[in-house]
């Protein structure tokens, strides 16, 4: 399971090519020392990883991995990660495995990311699409929101980021979403407890949240955005659809060269990037509900040709039933009758041919 999960990650990618840095691995490394070459960065080291997550269920502390760079300095405020990972820069391939919908400044730092990876390189995303986790009743990331954030300089989630996300999560798992079953009006958190997580952050601590809800045709639309803004040095090479049953996709992002190349670059990236987009299944209202009809429509022919099946089947259950018990009454009358049956037998047939 893991290693097809890493495969889907990294696409047409060769991890063997160069040394890779993975962003937060926490306990499920993408990219395990045996597969490449491989440094770990997060915002805390690892003792600080299992003292934030002792006793949560979800996370084995003995998988957490040796983390080489702590974005999170002695006095306690925040670095980017240009300044926690450059000294060892460049990697030729960065991977992010539900990252990016959590930093505070997406703009900042994908341009550290470029900073810090190969020209010829790549970043490797796994992104938790909108539609089917808890983020299902937030609204999409706009540019206007990734542009105030990186003009505020957030090195922490913003009071926006986190009152939307604690407001607005709910409990509804990539199964009860693809089940079409509608996600619960009911919000996972009481208001107390957004506004203590709000309190904590006005108070300049870091709340972990997801700062930047997403769906595959979101992110692309998304990234050209910023592509025309001039605010990302990154093409986009692969954008996958979210696999039915799953609640995540994929993105594969090439550095944008320097100079007089990079006009042309960036006018080849939003070519490459339509096209994307435009392969991507629609995730119109519209065209979801219509969606669902066909489904529906599918699945109860399904079920009428079942239900013609199960009829035709009690039929010949029931022939089968009778000529068993003809069978058995001529028996119980004896060889004559038994051989008086047979000649009438052969004789309808006779008939009929």
């Amino acid at each position: 399971m893991r290693a097809a999960r890493r495969a889907r990650i990294l696409g047409e990618v060769d991890l063997g090519l160069g040394r890779c840095l993975e962003i937060g691995p926490l306990s499920n490394p993408v990219v395990g020392a045996d597969v490449a070459d491989v440094r770990y960065v997060d915002v805390v080291d690892r003792d600080g990883l299992l003292a934030h997550y002792a006793g949560n269920p979800a996370v084995d502390p003995d998988a957490i991995p040796q983390i080489h760079f702590s974005l999170t300095r002695p006095d306690g405020t925040v670095s980017s990660l240009a300044e926690a990972v450059g000294a060892d820069a460049p990697y030729q391939h960065v991977v992010a495995s539900h990252v990016i919908e959590h930093v505070p400044d997406l703009i900042g730092w994908l341009r550290d990311v470029a900073s810090v990876v190969a020209a010829d390189g790549a970043l490797l995303l796994a992104i938790p699409d909108r539609r089917y986790c808890f983020d299902v009743r937030r609204t999409p990331t706009t540019a206007g929101q990734v542009v105030q954030a990186h003009l505020d300089g957030d090195r922490t989630p913003s009071a926006r980021a986190v009152v939307d996300h604690f407001l607005r999560a709910v409990d509804y798992p990539a199964d009860r979403a693809w089940s079409g079953e509608a996600p619960p009006e009911a919000a996972s958190h009481p208001v107390e407890d957004v506004m203590q997580q709000l309190a904590r952050q006005q108070d300049g601590a870091y709340v972990d949240c997801h700062v930047w809800p997403m769906s595959p045709r979101g992110f692309a639309d998304l990234v050209g955005d910023l592509l025309r803004l001039g605010l990302v040095d990154f093409s986009v090479e692969r954008i996958t659809a979210t696999r039915v049953g799953d609640q995540e996709f994929y993105a594969t992002l090439r550095p944008l060269p320097s100079g007089d190349a990079r006009e042309r670059a960036v006018a080849e990236a939003l070519v490459t990037l339509r096209a994307l987009h435009d392969a991507l299944p629609d995730e119109a209202p519209a065209a979801q509900a219509a969606g669902d009809d066909a489904l529906r429509e599918r699945l109860a022919n399904v079920e009428d040709q079942l239900s013609r099946t199960r009829e035709r089947l009690v039929k010949v259950r029931a022939a089968r039933d009778r000529a068993l018990r003809q069978r058995d009454d001529a028996r119980a009358a004896g060889p004559a009758a038994e051989t008086t049956g047979l000649r009438a037998g052969v004789a309808r047939w006779t008939r009929r041919g």
